[in-house]
């Protein structure tokens, strides 16, 4: 059930009312601040239906600042942690008047007396106006409503993308206005990029971990104190909604990276800036003695389940995708969001209703984790209106291009959209990658053996120590294997994403855990690009390309592994490097490194999704390789229409030719693609499949 009244500032009958909500409080006082806070007018709140507490109040402009105190019982074993002596943060506050940075002063610990007004960024009275952003902004409602088939998704975080971008004005570098720029919007054009995802964007604060480091901050922004307000770091309102205004004008939709499994806020034994002054039980998952439950490695998670916190998240996700033209979200450890009260994952529970409902009313994507911080994995098993993050795919990709043994059966599933689907499904729903801002960059996956965190200042034991990498013998394998993993990660079915810099190549010196390195460490570079990165730039333009022409690549559905009527040939068939069909007892052979398939350019007629449409492609073959320790002659199939192979790339760079005997010399780290393309008379067509049907006879 939605809350009766709407909760933070908004107009009604010519007064300004201030609402927020708490079932525990004895009493509530809203703080109006003056300009440059050294005043500060309280005023008692009304505690009314559903727990909100309301005061309407003449003459209160847009830019008045304010929080609040909240008067109650101090009892931790309850939960409770009513200290009036801390000004809280209004947790629908659209603005704040600063960034927070201070996470030592002792004035914001809950355990003291001290006054903690001066810390606190203040809340501001903001109010918009849909009819006059129509007219300042009208891209801003008109979403480009991108398919999943047709998204190619880029990661970014909107300080370090643009802070050294030579061609963006010096003091737009690092805000949402950079991203309003035409030099960035037709870079974004020019790598396919259909979807820009930002990493948090809302108010967050240093937190715990950095406390007593200088020199370090909250650069992730995943330790939020507020989930409407944005961070001044990166712009105002505005500069956000000219932003998304200018990105729906070039087709570029925008999502937001949100996180609703902890807060800032940290545990029992730490401040007080926001929910767990006002009404830390109806915010947090709590033990029955009023302790954290910790799920999320952040010593709180977020009860989606209360209906204050249901109501948050889908007042939230709502101010985002319908006043602020959001496209879509990806929700940071979603597995913790669906947690029920018990800490049982709960595909029908409070998140999942609420983003459902999201979703259907404004249209957007949904995608995220479906993992929990402490160890929940439920792959497969999200709300089906998720798309999911594959880890596993990413850990394929980097294995079989380490040259591992033993990867060929499960790369083979995710490339082909197959591998973990529920049962019954018909399309692929899972977001891939080979990198993403947590880890690894997808450089760094081919030159460091071990992760390098020291700058992080925790003795390098932060961090994933499982990244499935290794330091290439030289730079030319480096980036072969770079472009090979990309490019597998691109071309497989489901939903690409490429990490902001990947596709120049981009280093962190090894750190996989860059969360508190806001400097060139994890800014990317934008000049004295070397020749390799020049080609591999380029060579991602070309997959995106490829990948938007041609539907055999833009496309969700999953291959049946059945014959297409018209030729007589399987939708996708896995060849051994003899030219022939692999059998059972090829999958089983642990030290097999080439992982090669041909791709009916007719799949779609036999689809298992009764929504597809029939489209006829090229047909086309894969040739993927590992470490094969030297050259593999690789015996080429006739293709499934009957013409001619033909080279459109290999990651390797040579300029090859099929050799006269109709093998293919395959180089080891190279992902190589072939096409055939389609015939263009029906009789044609009809004399091949004629003559392929005769071959697979003699074959068999």
């Amino acid at each position: 059930m939605e809350q009766s009244v709407f909760l933070g500032t908004s107009k009604k009958d010519n007064k300004t009312q201030f609402a927020v909500f708490s079932e525990h409080a004895q009493k509530i006082e809203l703080c109006l601040f003056s300009a440059d806070e050294k005043t500060e007018t309280r005023v008692p709140l009304t505690k009314g239906k559903d727990n909100v507490w309301v005061v309407s109040l003449d003459n209160i402009r847009e830019g008045q600042k304010y929080g609040y105190r909240a008067y109650g019982e101090f009892a931790p074993h309850k939960g409770l942690y009513f200290n009036p002596h801390k000004l809280l943060i209004d947790p629908y506050a659209k603005e704040l008047s600063s960034t927070f940075t201070d996470w030592e002063d002792p004035a914001i610990s809950l355990t003291n007396n001290a006054d903690s007004a001066y810390a606190v960024p203040k809340s501001v009275v903001t109010f918009d106006n849909r009819e006059e952003d129509k007219k300042k902004y009208p891209y801003l409602h008109q979403k480009p409503h991108r398919a999943w088939k047709d998204t190619v998704i880029y990661e970014a975080n909107v300080k370090g993308f643009s802070a050294q971008h030579p061609d963006i004005p010096a003091e737009d570098r690092g805000t949402f206005r950079a991203f309003a720029n035409s030099e960035i919007i037709q870079y974004l054009k020019s790598l396919g990029v259909t979807h820009l995802e930002l990493m948090p964007v809302t108010t967050t604060c240093g937190g715990l971990q950095l406390q007593k480091e200088k020199g370090l901050s909250d650069y992730w922004g995943y330790n939020p104190i507020n989930h409407f307000a944005f961070d001044q770091r990166y712009g105002s309102r505005d500069d956000f909604k000219k932003m998304v205004n200018e990105l729906h004008k070039a087709g570029i939709e925008v999502g937001l990276d949100v996180v609703y499994n902890h807060s800032g806020e940290y545990g029992a034994e730490h401040n007080l800036l926001s929910y767990k002054g006002l009404d830390a039980p109806n915010y947090y998952r709590m033990t029955s003695n009023g302790q954290f439950i910790d799920t999320t490695g952040c010593k709180n998670s977020i009860n989606t389940n209360t209906k204050a916190m249901e109501n948050l998240l889908r007042d939230s996700l709502s101010y985002f995708a319908g006043d602020l033209g959001v496209d879509g979200f990806r929700f940071d450890l979603a597995g913790d969001c669906a947690l029920d009260n018990n800490t049982r994952f709960d595909s029908e529970g409070s998140f999942a209703r609420v983003i459902r409902e999201i979703a259907k009313k404004y249209n957007v994507k949904i995608s995220g984790e479906p993992w929990s911080a402490m160890g929940g994995y439920y792959r497969g098993n999200m709300p089906e209106i998720m798309m999911e993050w594959n880890d596993k795919h990413e850990a394929a990709i980097r294995r079989f291009y380490r040259g591992d043994e033993n990867v060929v059966p499960e790369l083979a599933g995710h490339i082909s959209g197959g591998e973990g689907l529920w049962y019954g499904q018909k399309q692929s729903k899972y977001i891939r990658y080979v990198a993403a801002h947590d880890g690894f960059t997808a450089y760094d996956v081919v030159n460091y053996n071990e992760k390098n965190n020291w700058a992080n200042n925790e003795n390098n034991n932060d961090g994933n120590n499982n990244n499935h990498s290794s330091v290439s013998p030289n730079k030319e394998i480096a980036f072969r294997r770079l472009k090979s993993m990309m490019t597998a990660n691109i071309l497989s079915r489901g939903v690409p994403m490429i990490c902001a810099g990947d596709e120049l190549a981009r280093t962190q010196k090894g750190n996989n855990n860059a969360y508190c390195q806001d400097n060139e460490l994890t800014w990317l570079q934008w000049k004295n690009f070397s020749k390799e990165q020049r080609d591999l730039y380029l060579h991602i333009r070309k997959l995106t390309a490829l990948r938007a022409k041609h539907p055999t690549f833009a496309n969700l559905d999953v291959f049946s592994g059945n014959i297409v009527p018209s030729n007589g040939r399987k939708d996708i068939e896995w060849i051994r490097a003899d030219g022939q069909e692999m059998q059972e007892n090829d999958w089983h052979n642990h030290i097999n490194h080439i992982l090669a398939c041909v791709i009916n350019g007719k799949n779609g007629e036999v689809s298992q999704n009764p929504a597809s449409h029939k489209t006829t492609d090229d047909d086309f073959m894969i040739l993927m390789c590992g470490n094969t320790y030297g050259v593999v002659d690789f015996k080429l199939p006739t293709p499934p229409n009957g013409q001619k192979w033909e080279l459109v790339f290999d990651t390797t760079g040579k300029h090859k030719k099929i050799n006269d005997n109709g093998t293919y010399s395959l180089d080891a780290y190279s992902y190589v693609l072939l096409t055939s393309r389609k015939p263009e008379s029906k009789q044609l067509v009809n004399n091949m499949t004629a003559n392929l049907l005769k071959n697979k006879g003699q074959r068999e």
